[in-house]
């Protein structure tokens, strides 16, 4: 039977060296028209958080949080609305349990699950609700706990401007979204063409499950999840190559052996390769940053992938992960005042959320070389 793969940054070639030309020119000519139509509204949140002593962000950070505001509501609105505030306030609870008490983790996800299933079923009586707050209060339900404290961050100014202002403001969002669904479909398209064959045949399959919400995410997800790791790179890469030490932390998908083979030795930062098979791509990854200077560890796509080291402002990490979850990842390193940097999959393949049987998942050495800041240009010709 043929695998419905949601993305492939390599779109039938052998690597994924066209996907970032297009994702880097995307991302231009994207942020060339946002900063006309969002600088307005920015602009006075930058004035807000510099009052409040709050630390200022990059233009392109503040247009990109507009345009993810704007995709969610735009995207989910009948979930976001639909959703019993008693329902969400469980969920939250359990998401915040699962965190704490790990040994539970299995059977938290299964209650997770379930409860947001007979949720989908149950109309909310609540009527005329704040778009912000019920999105946010549907995020941490889901568990997309960095997302929800990123907007949180723009309703206190919300809640300063006042109600009618900040409809405008959504509606400005939304507005843009449709914009941003249309051009990157035209841009990026033709690394997510299965997602909808996806949505169709297999995501009905996960109804009861915790990551329900997760593989339902729709084609402009994936884009908006594409064009913020690309953004967001772009906005911390000085902090980032200024960071003495530098590691990166793979997906547990990308090992040559299962879970149970795999002889990866747990550390502080993470699982540690050794080298148990050479044909395994974390063990080359791990060769490289031997002979290149960076270390490389296995954490869980599940996990918070950079609040081992928060506040450390000597490390510098690289997380490589799915096009849906790692501009997240990059929030939540911004939030623990880490240096970071982002690579994606080249394409998803874990038994935790994507395929049954599952197999081993790659990315683009060159531009993870590349991102790490170890090659030059004339490196990079003699390692072709």
């Amino acid at each position: 039977m043929t695998r419905l793969i949601t993305y492939s940054l390599r779109n039938g070639a052998r690597d994924s060296q066209d996907y970032y030309q297009s994702v880097a020119a995307f991302a231009d000519s994207w942020f060339a028209v946002a900063i006309g139509d969002l600088e307005n509204i920015f602009l006075g949140f930058r004035q807000y958080r510099l009052s409040h002593h709050q630390p200022d962000r990059t233009d392109s950070e503040y247009a990109f949080e507009l345009l993810a505001l704007g995709v969610l509501l735009h995207e989910h609105a009948d979930e976001i609305s639909c959703l019993p505030n008693s329902v969400a306030r469980v969920l939250n609870f359990l998401v915040r349990a699962q965190e704490h008490y790990p040994p539970c983790e299995d059977h938290i996800k299964r209650w997770r699950g379930q409860i947001a299933a007979w949720a989908r079923g149950v109309e909310s009586q609540v009527e005329n609700r704040d778009d912000v707050d019920s999105l946010i209060q549907w995020l941490r339900a889901n568990g997309d706990t960095t997302q929800a404290d990123r907007f949180a961050q723009w309703q206190c100014y919300f809640h300063e401007i006042g109600f009618a202002s900040t409809r405008h403001v959504t509606a400005r969002c939304i507005a843009i979204a449709s914009d941003f669904i249309a051009s990157s479909e035209i841009a990026l398209g033709k690394y997510t063409p299965q997602v909808p064959m996806f949505l169709a045949k297999v995501a009905p399959k996960y109804r009861g499950r915790y990551d329900a919400e997760l593989v339902s995410r729709t084609r402009a997800e994936y884009h908006l999840g594409m064009l913020g790791t690309e953004i967001l790179n772009r906005a911390y890469r000085q902090k980032f190559l200024s960071a003495k030490q530098k590691i990166v932390i793979v997906p547990p998908c990308m090992r040559a052996q299962p879970e149970g083979k795999c002889k990866a030795v747990p550390t502080r930062y993470g699982a540690k390769c050794q080298a148990c098979t050479p044909s395994c791509r974390v063990h080359q990854i791990t060769k490289l940053g031997e002979k290149r200077g960076f270390d490389v560890y296995i954490i869980p796509d599940e996990l918070r992938v950079f609040g081992s080291g928060a506040g450390d402002s000597s490390l510098g990490v690289v997380g490589v992960s799915c096009a849906l979850t790692n501009w997240g990842g990059g929030w939540d390193a911004d939030e623990a005042h880490i240096a970071a940097q982002g690579v994606l999959l080249d394409y998803v393949g874990c038994t935790y959320h994507w395929d049954d049987e599952g197999f081993p998942t790659d990315t683009n050495l060159k531009k993870l070389q590349e991102v790490v800041g170890i090659m030059n240009n004339e490196t990079m010709k003699n390692e072709q």
